[in-house]
């Protein structure tokens, strides 16, 4: 191995300080088959604090080899990479910094009011009992009923139909329409419930409402709601100096779902923009089918890169006139990455990651189209440099798995001599 080390370092030293003609000062710091290595490129990836520190040393040398081999690699992929599903991790890696820099535009740009502030801050000091009847379906997150949304939404209607008409009361109406055996038992009543406990739009409903309100049918994650506001009760709540300071900073931090309802609405702003439909029967029907051909695995559900087998091409979205199947989204889920292991163990969680899935396309599109809010030119820059050490890495751990006795020493070498890679005169 001593041999082999002597001989690459040998004729990689002769292509190194072959053609030294030119300087730093030209902006070329190497060439090789196909493409270039420039000084601004170099700044752009190592910065120009470290740059100005190695300049002048013994290392320039080596890391314009090394940014040269990255940048080869990166534009001979499709050639010296043999696992072809490489593309979609690399455009994974496009993906989530442009999500990154929508994320942060949103959450820079969110701007809390007064009135939010002060209502959870005077929300705090009350507590609410409801008597609530919740009908689900099999797109639900507590699924006590095999049905599908349109029946649950349908059913709901009549509940609260037949309550305001005075056909049933609502003590009645829960003994007869509650499906879980404990909500009968409790007569449906819930609380006395603190402010943030139940999701974002329940709460917000019921903490606007007055003793003796009926509400609904409400959507939330549990099904369709028909409530009556029973008590709203004062409490002791001994407040912390600068509370309303530390309100501002948990909803900027998460809490009380404000930051998610204002991004999940733009996100669907965005996507309804694109000409966004969700099928919300196809998806139901999507599910079925893959349960009765025994897709569900106890204990971890159903995969969802095995919901191609169901055979079922019926549109399950659609998005700039392009209807969306279950295929689709599998090659979607590839280039998102977040997904492919995912298994569902409901029919909720099925469609809550396909409405995911489009919301993060629809950000991605909406990125692409805004280059007066984002410095596009940076970004891709970003994009580039990242994906030139993804594809760097993957490359030296192929060699190295096929050839456990190489260095990383002889692999450079050995693309450098296949590239004809030159290190230029003033960057030696």
């Amino acid at each position: 191995m001593n041999n082999q080390h002597i001989l690459f370092n040998l004729i990689i030293i002769v292509i190194i300080f072959s053609h030294c003609s030119k300087n730093i000062n030209d902006g070329i710091l190497a060439n090789y088959d196909g493409g270039q290595l420039t000084k601004s490129e170099l700044i752009d990836r190592i910065g120009k604090k470290r740059f100005k520190k190695i300049i002048d040393s013994n290392a320039l040398s080596g890391i314009v080899q090394k940014s040269s081999i990255k940048k080869i690699i990166f534009d001979e992929s499709e050639e010296l990479i043999y696992d072809k599903n490489i593309n979609n991790e690399v455009q994974k890696v496009a993906n989530d910094i442009k999500l990154k820099k929508v994320l942060d535009h949103l959450v820079n740009n969110y701007l809390l009011n007064d009135s939010i502030i002060n209502f959870i801050y005077t929300s705090e000091n009350t507590k609410y009992t409801i008597q609530d009847i919740v009908v689900t379906h099999r797109l639900t997150y507590s699924q006590h009923e095999d049905r599908a949304p349109k029946e649950a939404y349908a059913i709901a209607k009549i509940v609260r139909e037949r309550i305001d008409s005075k056909q049933l009361s609502f003590d009645e109406a829960v003994s007869v329409y509650a499906e879980h055996p404990s909500v009968k038992l409790r007569n449906g009543i819930m609380g006395p419930l603190p402010y943030g406990k139940l999701p974002k739009e329940f709460n917000d409903i019921i903490w606007r409402s007055m003793p003796g309100d009926i509400i609904g049918p409400v959507e939330t994650k549990f099904g369709y709601h028909i409530f009556q506001t029973i008590k709203k009760e004062n409490v002791e709540n001994s407040k912390q100096a600068n509370r309303k300071k530390a309100i501002k900073k948990e909803i900027k931090s998460g809490k009380y779902g404000f930051l998610d309802e204002y991004t999940d609405l733009l996100a669907d702003e965005w996507f309804r923009m694109y000409g966004g439909e969700i099928y919300i029967d196809n998806i139901d029907t999507l599910w079925n089918i893959a349960d009765s051909i025994g897709l569900f695995i106890i204990p971890n559900g159903i995969s969802m890169l095995n919901l191609d087998k169901t055979g079922y091409q019926k549109p399950l979205a659609k998005i700039n006139g392009q209807n969306l199947s279950i295929d689709w989204f599998i090659e979607e889920i590839k280039r998102q990455g977040r997904y492919k292991k995912t298994s569902l163990v409901k029919a909720y969680f099925l469609y809550n990651t396909l409405k995911d899935i489009l919301h993060r396309y629809s950000a991605i599109i909406w990125f692409e189209n805004n280059n007066t809010i984002f410095d596009h030119q940076k970004t891709y820059k970003s994009i580039k440099i990242k994906q030139e050490n993804y594809l760097f890495d993957k490359y030296m751990s192929q060699e190295i798995d096929k050839d456990s006795s190489l260095t990383n020493s002889v692999i450079l070498n050995r693309l450098a001599i296949r590239y004809n890679l030159e290190i230029m005169d003033g960057a030696k």
